[in-house]
């Protein structure tokens, strides 16, 4: 049986002066937290609000920069 894939996109993602943003597509979220440790070299101390969406439609989210 194939795995279905889920979108995982943390908001307030580690954040320092500003909120950042993370996501990832994965099989669950232990496999989610490694692929963007691993992307980013880093250990993850504050992930933030997590938000999981099914790829079966369509979805868009942006974040703009502060200055």
């Amino acid at each position: 049986m194939k795995t279905k894939l889920k979108l995982y996109i943390w908001k307030d993602f580690c954040p320092d002066y500003t909120s950042g943003l993370a996501f990832a597509i994965a099989k669950d979220e232990t496999e989610t937290r490694k692929l963007v440790e691993k992307q980013t070299g880093l250990w993850i101390h504050d992930w933030g609000e997590l938000e999981v969406r099914p790829l079966s439609r369509r979805i868009a989210r942006a974040v703009t920069g502060g200055g």
